[in-house]
């Protein structure tokens, strides 16, 4: 896990707040330089975290102040699943909070808009986009990307409890869905994830479980890229267990639609700690190339 460095000297942090389309409101953070002209002041990238994560953690910031530096508006924010909210939240919501942050980019000029999400936020833009197509949008750059969240990744979770994960994965659904029949579905359940040598567990109401992690989930980027128009770029990564390059190049293949699907995985971990550089010159590079395609 990374950790939070103070925001450079030349970089303009400042908080905002935007609605969701229902009307809740939510804050974040507009990443800016002030040591260059605004080269690109009608772009805009829209920064969303990983996995309980928030607005500047996770290797958010360092990846947003490259771009802050070649002249781009970046907006990182926090949505109804950040933090312990994902304890709580409905993967089947989280497109009101993208609709909310894109408009206040509009609303501050920008013209191009980029949506940039990392990990479990990869999976909530391809799920915005391709549900939407919205016209707003000119590209989308998918980080750390998961194929399906849904049941094959969580499967591999149970592997920490069970010699057999399937059987065990599917005994923990039917108990959420019998906890929601019977009207019990705010009721806390205990999701086993291997860390390391040991195993954490991830509270979650019966409800948001099954809405990020049972079959018929929403929650799988593979289901929802196919619909996707604009430009889209993978990065993948080669230091994690349980994302792979494998996944992001399966990504890529069901992206039919897409102008320019472009791939490029770096060498670093989930969070891209010491190549958040790199990812942000690719990101520039692609979004250069997306303006041609």
């Amino acid at each position: 896990m990374p950790t939070t460095e103070p925001t450079p000297a030349d970089i303009t942090l400042e908080s905002m707040t935007y609605t969701a389309e229902d009307g809740q409101a939510f804050d974040g953070f507009e990443i800016t330089s002030d040591h260059v002209e605004m080269e690109h002041p009608d772009t805009g990238i829209l920064f969303l975290h990983g996995l309980r994560g928030f607005a500047l953690g996770g290797g958010i910031a360092p990846v947003a102040h490259p771009l802050a530096r070649n002249g781009m508006r970046c907006l990182t924010v926090n949505k109804r699943n950040s933090g312990k909210g994902y304890e709580t939240s409905n993967f089947d919501e989280l497109d009101r909070d993208i609709a909310g942050a894109i408009d206040w980019l509009r609303d501050q000029g920008c013209s191009e808009i980029i949506l940039w999400g990392r990990s479990l936020a990869a999976t909530e833009v391809a799920y915005y986009q391709g549900k939407r197509n919205d016209p707003d949008v000119d590209a989308v750059v998918l980080a750390a990307p998961f194929a399906d969240i849904r049941e094959r990744s969580t499967k591999n979770y149970f592997e920490a409890v069970s010699d057999d994960s399937s059987a065990a994965y599917e005994a923990f659904v039917a108990d959420a869905e019998e906890l929601v029949a019977s009207g019990h579905g705010n009721e806390l359940v205990a999701l086993p994830r291997p860390v390391d040598d040991g195993i954490e567990y991830i509270p979650m109401t019966a409800e948001s479980f099954l809405s990020y992690r049972s079959p018929e989930s929403n929650c799988a980027t593979i289901d929802w890229v196919g619909d996707i128009s604009v430009p889209i770029l993978l990065l993948p990564h080669a230091a994690d267990r349980n994302v792979t390059p494998d996944e992001a190049r399966e990504i890529a293949d069901a992206s039919r639609q897409s102008s320019l699907v472009e791939v490029h995985p770096i060498e670093a971990d989930h969070f891209f700690t010491g190549a958040e550089h790199e990812v942000a010159g690719v990101t520039a590079d692609f979004i250069r190339r997306a303006r041609e395609s």
